[in-house]
């Protein structure tokens, strides 16, 4: 080996010596302090199979328990001892603005005028009086029959007394019906009028009721039934016509009742008894006649309540006195209710009967054409059994469903007579009049009604009614529908806009005449007279709809507009009297 390479080989082992003997480092030792971690040990085995699954031990033994007991009960004697109350507080409401009157005035087609006002005290513990007044008539005739125009006239006076437990009240009433007896036949013309003769005149068909009666009241107005409860009342009226007829009713009614507990057998909770009692006189007189006639009624009921079932039992004593006869009759009266899903389901039963008299005012009121001081005479309802159910679906819908049968003696009805002369030059004359029919009839009535309320904004009542009326000697009952329908609704927009609207549908309808041979004028003819009876087809059915709409543009004034007869179809409501077509009114109300 050279030199050379020994001195390289020299150099090389020195410098592998001095690596292996000295530390070398890439960065620069700093003092840190030691950190040591300290937890619990948790040993896991990642691997290991588990079984989910408890161990159960299975005892074979049973022991049967068996144990004597006995109750030994003990009165624990309490003593209440009420704490002091808290007042309550009330919010006081703001007092309500009350109004005394309210006017109201329209006009409308057929020349009619309107006008109603109302005029009342204010809220009072010592007193209370009314006021009110209105007119409404018709200067326009119905196409193809003159002379139909008609007005009514009403005032009425009342007014109440106050005391600590009783009240005094007194009310007087006046009201003037005109009409004209229009309802010529369709062939009035051809054949029942001679010839080159003009039609009556207005005056020759006017009719004028004049309507006053008065009546004075006292009684009890608290509201505790325990406490004894009666009224009595004393009244008077007086119609009268054109024609010289009149019509004086008195009449005293009287009632008193109160509620004497629990019967003694505990059967009922509570119990109230009832008597009513009636006496009325009708003296009735016109050119050709005067009749006088009363009724007397005494009607004591017992009102039992028991937790779901209330009924009443009683008796209706009736006193027929006609011209100096009396005859007495006694029909009974009894009602039962029972509460079967807490007054949503309740089923009710009747029975009732009783007599009423015919008189001038109710028969004028139901046909303002009925003839001059018309036949008047009793009805007697032998019964009237009856039952049905009510209720509520929630606190929206109600309803009532109800089946009647009744039998009725000398049931008032309305036909038209005509009087045939012998003489074969004479023409015959019509009677534009009514006549007052009686008859004794059977009918059997099935009702049904819903009504609906959301709050004060929507409301609306339908009801539905089925007759089936046999007679005795009248081949049915004139002006008397077989299906009748009537649907009511209201709808109240804000308090600002008030929408209401009513329809009445029937089905087919029929009038009677009566001819009367060898009578030359239109005096009444004797009981005994012979005559010939013909149907006539009033329509087959008709629907009368009408509708309202008020627009209150400040709290004390709105304006309304009424329609009526809105499908424009005239129907006779009697025979040979057909109603106005479609109409309009429109008004003004102001309160104050």
């Amino acid at each position: 080996m050279t030199d050379n390479n020994l001195l390289k080989a020299a150099g090389i082992w020195m410098f592998t010596l001095i690596l292996g003997t000295t530390a070398l480092y890439g960065q620069q030792i700093r003092d840190i302090d030691e950190i040591q971690v300290v937890a619990p040990y948790e040993p896991s085995i990642s691997d290991a199979f588990k079984i989910n699954i408890n161990p159960v031990i299975q005892d074979t033994m049973t022991v049967a328990m068996d144990f004597d007991y006995r109750l030994r009960p003990l009165k624990l004697i309490t003593r209440l001892q009420p704490g002091p109350l808290t007042p309550a507080r009330m919010r006081a409401e703001p007092p309500r603005q009350l109004s005394r009157g309210l006017v109201k005035g329209g006009y409308g087609s057929y020349n009619t005028p309107y006008f109603e006002g109302f005029y009342n005290s204010l809220q009072s513990d010592r007193y209370a009086l009314g006021m009110r007044l209105r007119h409404r008539s018709s200067g326009e005739d119905i196409d193809d029959h003159p002379h139909s125009t008609y007005s009514q006239s009403k005032a009425n006076v009342n007014g109440t007394l106050f005391f600590d437990r009783t009240a005094l009240d007194a009310d007087v009433l006046f009201n003037r019906h005109m009409v004209h007896y229009y309802g010529f036949p369709s062939n009035f013309t051809d054949t029942l009028l001679p010839p080159d003769s003009l039609l009556p005149g207005a005056s020759d068909l006017r009719q004028q009721y004049d309507f006053l009666s008065s009546a004075l009241g006292f009684g009890t107005h608290h509201t505790d039934s325990s406490r004894l409860g009666y009224r009595i009342e004393a009244g008077h009226h007086l119609l009268s016509d054109r024609y010289d007829g009149t019509e004086h009713h008195v009449s005293l009614n009287g009632s008193i009742g109160r509620e004497i507990g629990a019967d003694p057998f505990g059967v009922a909770r509570k119990q109230y008894l009832a008597m009513d009692a009636s006496a009325g006189y009708y003296h009735n007189t016109d050119p050709a006649d005067t009749t006088s006639s009363a009724l007397y009624a005494l009607k004591p009921v017992l009102h039992s309540y028991l937790n779901n079932l209330d009924f009443h039992v009683g008796v209706n004593v009736n006193v027929e006195g006609d011209d100096g006869n009396y005859q007495l009759r006694a029909y009974p009266l009894a009602g039962l209710e029972v509460n079967i899903l807490r007054n949503n389901l309740v089923a009710y039963m009747q029975l009732s009967g009783g007599l009423e008299r015919n008189s001038w005012r109710t028969l004028s009121d139901a046909n303002p054409f009925v003839e001059s001081a018309p036949a008047m005479q009793f009805s007697n309802t032998r019964h009237a059994i009856g039952g049905g159910l009510k209720g509520a679906f929630g606190d929206r819908l109600s309803y009532n469903f109800s089946v009647t049968d009744s039998r009725i003696d000398n049931h008032a009805m309305f036909g038209r007579q005509y009087f045939i002369p012998a003489d074969e030059d004479d023409y015959p004359l019509a009677n534009q009049q009514f006549a007052v029919l009686y008859d004794d009839i059977r009918k059997l009535q099935v009702s049904g009604e819903l009504f609906t309320r959301f709050g004060q904004q929507f409301s609306l009542r339908l009801r539905g009614d089925y007759f089936d009326i046999s007679t005795d000697d009248l081949p049915f009952v004139p002006h008397q529908p077989d299906k009748q329908l009537t649907l009511d609704l209201e709808y109240n927009f804000r308090n600002k806009v008030i929408v209401t609207a009513g329809l009445t549908a029937r089905d087919e309808t029929w009038g009677l005449t009566r001819h009367y041979p060898d009578f030359s004028s239109s005096a009444l003819p004797p009981d005994d007279a012979s005559y010939t009876q013909h149907t006539h087809k009033l329509q087959d059915y008709f629907i009368d709809a009408s509708m309202g709409i008020e627009y209150r543009y400040t709290r004390n004034l709105s304006v309304f507009l009424n329609l009526y007869n809105v499908q424009n179809e005239s129907y006779e409501k009697w025979m040979d009297y057909p109603t106005q077509g479609f109409s309009l009114l429109g008004g003004v109300s102001y309160s104050f």
